[in-house]
């Protein structure tokens, strides 16, 4: 009889397998192939294949180890202690075991106390055994596994049990191969079902116009926790239950989710601390904001929590696209219709039509309103506001500060640019609403940077006819502002004092009006001779700041804040006297260069 070595202490007999071996081995195939066949579980088939072995190779046990990764894991055995299944590994090389699976060949332990490579488990309850036989499980070149046998008695396993267990190792590999294949084709139609009845789910909330908060409730319900919407710079939006849901009203946004490629990443934040999985939500490659799941230890369904997650992320990019183009043409719709009012040239009949117009839109124009007017102070600010997505940064800021501190005023937002509307029952007086324009510069001047603004205010307007007048008196005294080198400022038509004249010389109406503002008692027609004393006061007045002496104390600097510098070539006269070449004759007149 010829023997050959393939591992120390482990030999193969060469032999020749007679017809009854071979009828035997056909039966039990056969046998085998029907059982497997009828035994859906896998479970239940492990256990199938190793007691027909053990059974039909007249051994004590058989054990089944399969490849996962670079391990080889105990899957199943009918003799070892059973509590170590699914817990005992070998690595490929390691052991007996590990050899069979690195050489790809079979091998016979006769004594497995004499050979090295045998490697002892604590708790697998190995001690009882004497001898061992183990060959490869194979699926063409793919290694499954490794098949042993072993007996209490001292057992030389010939060529023909060599043989025979590499048979029952092939159809084993068939067998397992088959039922991976179904486990995985299982998995993925419960996947694509799930994934289905998900999308199902969402979809008809969108289409139903369920609106973000609904779809949040379904977002925590099938991930087995509370669901809050996040912006992109972290701040919370919208969520269950707000505040008494337990999510925290900030979280840090990890660098990674700025990635295009990003998906959904593990933080902890809130107090106490608590873990959250958090998703962005994208249109495309523009981040819109953050979804934010809170992690429940007791669920299990973890491919449920990651398809809400996928879906619902999606969901909300398409539902926050929606509400972001509706409300940007009801935003334009709107204040076009404001725009056309503010423009003026309308009668006071059109004037009062619109306004019922944008009344029904949701913008109510007040009858008694200042227009205060915010603008950037240079052209580079002016251009990096117009860039995407910093006019939805102007108006979330001015719209937050609208519905904390200004309720009831009206804000239209235009590129670089934006306009207010502020009922005097908000601002009763000039002081009022200068205090109102400056809190409108702070909420703005975060979203300007580098870059700053300034925020005009025009006239009371005592009608809305007279809404378009208070803004281009708005807009001039921004421009005035700028011209004087002036920014960050808050500067209302008003303090202009004389430089309105500048703008307003021309039309004796504009005149008249910027007299009856200063406090010198009944205004004088320019028509009436005799009673132009007031007028011939005019000249002296400017050149104090405007400031009455009755509105004006001793030690007082307020007039000064506001008071025109003296142009250097003027000449200033009084009653029927004349001063300098050039001077008019006529009484109360200043002349000279401006």
């Amino acid at each position: 009889m010829k023997s050959s070595r393939n591992l120390t202490g482990v030999h193969v007999t060469a032999g020749a397998a007679d017809s009854s071996l071979a009828a035997r081995e056909l039966s039990f195939l056969v046998r085998l192939a029907q059982a497997a066949a009828s035994t859906p579980r896998p479970d239940e088939l492990l256990e199938l294949i190793i007691r027909e072995t053990t059974s039909a190779i007249g051994t004590d046990v058989c054990s089944l180890y399969l490849l996962t990764d670079r391990d080889l894991l105990l899957t199943a055995t009918n003799g070892l202690n059973e509590n170590m299944v699914g817990k005992v590994t070998m690595k490929v090389g390691e052991g007996i075991t590990g050899w069979v699976a690195e050489s790809r060949k079979p091998a016979v332990v006769p004594d497995v106390s004499r050979e090295p490579h045998w490697k002892w488990v604590p708790g697998l309850d190995e001690d009882r055994f004497h001898s061992m036989a183990s060959v490869p499980i194979e699926s063409g070149p793919r290694l499954v596994g490794v098949l042993n046998v072993q007996s209490t008695e001292r057992r030389e396993f010939n060529s023909g049990d060599i043989d025979f267990l590499r048979a029952i190792a092939g159809q084993v590999a068939g067998i397992l191969e088959r039922s991976e294949l179904q486990r995985r084709t299982e998995v993925q139609l419960a996947e694509i079902r799930l994934s289905h009845d998900i999308h199902e789910r969402f979809t008809k909330l969108s289409l139903d116009g369920a609106g973000l908060q609904s779809i949040l409730e379904v977002i925590g319900s099938l991930a087995g926790a509370r669901a809050a919407l996040y912006s992109v710079d972290g701040y919370r939006v919208r969520g269950v239950g707000e505040s008494s849901d337990g999510m925290p009203q900030r979280i840090h946004v990890p660098p990674t989710l700025s990635q295009t490629t990003a998906r959904e990443v593990r933080i902890t934040a809130g107090r106490p601390a608590k873990p959250l999985d958090v998703v962005p939500v994208r249109a495309g490659a523009e981040m819109l904001g953050l979804l934010a799941v809170g992690i429940d230890e007791e669920a299990v369904d973890d491919e449920g929590r990651l398809r809400a997650l996928e879906h619902g992320s999606t969901v909300l990019a398409l539902e926050l696209s929606k509400e972001r183009a509706a409300a940007e043409v009801e935003r334009r719709l709107r204040g076009d219709l404001v725009e056309e009012v503010l423009a003026g040239g309308l009668e006071s009949d059109e004037a009062e039509r619109i306004a019922r117009q944008a009344e029904r839109l949701g913008h109510r124009l007040p009858q008694r309103a200042w227009v205060v007017v915010l603008e950037a102070d240079d052209d580079k600010t002016e251009a990096a506001l117009a860039a995407r997505g910093q006019q939805d940064r102007l108006d979330g800021a001015l719209t937050g500060l609208i519905r904390s501190r200004m309720l009831g005023a009206l804000t239209l937002v235009r590129s670089a640019s934006a306009v207010f509307l502020v009922p005097d029952e908000l601002a009763a007086d000039l002081s009022a609403v200068e205090k109102l324009a400056a809190q409108v510069l702070a909420a703005a001047a975060p979203v300007m940077k580098p870059g700053s603004g300034s925020v005009g205010i025009g006239n009371l307007a005592n009608g809305v006819s007279e809404l378009a007048r208070s803004h281009v008196e708005a807009r001039q005294a921004l421009r005035l502002t700028r011209r004087a080198g002036g920014r960050g400022r808050v500067a209302s038509y008003r303090s202009l004092g004389a430089f309105r004249l500048l703008l307003e010389v021309q039309s004796p109406d504009a005149l008249r009006r910027f007299v009856d503002e200063l406090p010198m008692g009944s205004p004088c027609r320019l028509a009436e001779p005799g009673h132009s004393h007031q007028l011939d006061d005019l000249p002296r007045r400017a050149h104090r700041g405007f400031d009455g002496p009755e509105a004006r104390r001793p030690g007082d600097a307020r007039g000064d804040q506001h008071r025109p510098a003296r142009p250097r070539d003027a000449r200033h006269v009084g009653p029927g006297k004349e001063k300098g070449p050039g001077a008019s004759r006529g009484p109360g007149v200043a002349r000279g260069r401006v």
